[in-house]
């Protein structure tokens, strides 16, 4: 039995993570109002890289901890990240189910080895009904798991994420999910859509569904706009670090990572940061990598050009990039459209041209002459 203090590791130091509190005392708060059937379904809206996967991550520790795992009341914490890989509907509904159990199981027992230990499912089903009273509604989940392995459901998607509720609604226990990157449910290269079965699954009071979201238009407008969850989710949004906390977090970080910053010019590196915590963190862990103290404008734009052209800004931008151009429609072509276009000379985009290079390098064609 593990004695660590967390069910889920989280990324950033202690010595460096800094305000927030705000947001994991809410959605702590809002996890035990479920109990009283007293919460609703919560989005953490925000940008890229403001730390709302921090938030969700000490979140759930604290819930997992801070809790009596033997009362029958407690509201059992679930951690799940929707993959932006592409997978069958088979392979979605055994992840999602075996991570329901696993996180489940280890609540009820305080056994952290369930959430990660490998293993064939059978095995898993079996250790943990060996170990604990299995409840009717957890034995669905059980039950569910091995069905789908062996391909006896139809529409596993679906079953698999209203399972939560279900086991919930049946024994009339709490169970609180925190999905993070929800934005994943709707991809254009899945050739099926989650988020429509996600109408049920998220309509109970006694299964309460929070998540993350970092692709804004799509999210707030696809997805909980106008789309299959208008009207279920209540928004809560994340904003870039205060002028005061930005500053902080400049200082706590150049301590721990051993950069010379002076404290007249942290101000100065949020500012040019956005109040971006990651990006923050590049840059004060640029200026320790070089050796270089910040003493001034000259040497921070220095250290800001570096980064955004070749370092972890730059990874991080041009991985936003990416996945905006791949998921911007439903035929993956949207990088030759950007291509055929940037290449052309004329000051009008050239449709045709651009049709016959979409038809030539992908083999999709948009009809003739238009």
């Amino acid at each position: 039995m593990s004695n660590a203090k967390w069910a889920i590791r989280t990324m950033v130091s202690e010595a460096v993570y800094t305000d927030r509190r705000e947001q994991i005392d809410f959605f702590y708060r809002a996890a035990l109002k479920a109990i009283e059937r007293r919460s609703m379904a919560t989005v953490l809206l925000g940008q890229r890289r403001m730390g709302k996967t921090e938030i969700f991550k000490r979140t759930v520790n604290r819930l997992f901890f801070e809790q009596d795992h033997t009362d029958p009341k407690a509201a059992v914490p679930v951690f799940f990240t929707f993959p932006d890989e592409i997978l069958s509907r088979e392979a979605f509904a055994l992840e999602y189910t075996e991570n329901f159990v696993r996180w489940y199981a280890a609540f009820r027992l305080r056994n952290l080895e369930l959430l990660n230990r490998p293993g064939s499912r059978k095995d898993l089903v079996d250790s943990i009904s060996g170990s604990m009273e299995i409840s009717t509604g957890f034995s669905f989940a059980l039950d569910l798991l091995q069905a789908i392995e062996t391909g006896g459901v139809t529409l596993p998607e679906k079953k698999a994420l209203e399972l939560p509720k279900t086991v919930s609604d049946w024994d009339d226990s709490t169970i609180v999910m925190f999905l993070d990157e929800f934005q994943n449910t709707w991809l254009p290269e899945y050739d099926f859509r989650v988020v429509g079965f996600m109408q049920v699954a998220v309509e109970s009071n006694t299964c309460i569904h929070f998540a993350t979201g970092s692709a804004l238009s799509m999210l707030a407008d696809e997805i909980l706009g106008k789309g299959a969850l208008y009207g279920r989710f209540e928004s809560f949004p994340i904003k870039p670090f205060s002028d005061y906390y930005g500053e902080e977090l400049v200082l706590r970080a150049a301590k721990f990572y051993g950069a010379d910053i002076s404290r007249i010019m942290a101000p100065a590196v949020s500012n040019r940061c956005g109040g971006n915590p990651f990006y923050i963190i590049a840059v004060v862990r640029r200026a320790a990598e070089r050796g270089k103290p910040i003493g001034d404008e000259e040497v921070l734009n220095e250290i800001l050009a570096v980064d955004i052209s070749s370092g972890f800004i730059w990874a991080e931008l041009s991985d936003q990039v990416r996945r905006r151009i791949d998921r911007t429609n439903d035929y993956g072509i949207t990088k030759w459209v950007l291509y055929l276009a940037a290449g052309q000379e004329k000051e009008e985009i050239d449709l045709e041209q651009i049709r016959i290079g979409l038809k030539t390098r992908e083999f999709v064609d948009l009809g003739g002459g238009h």
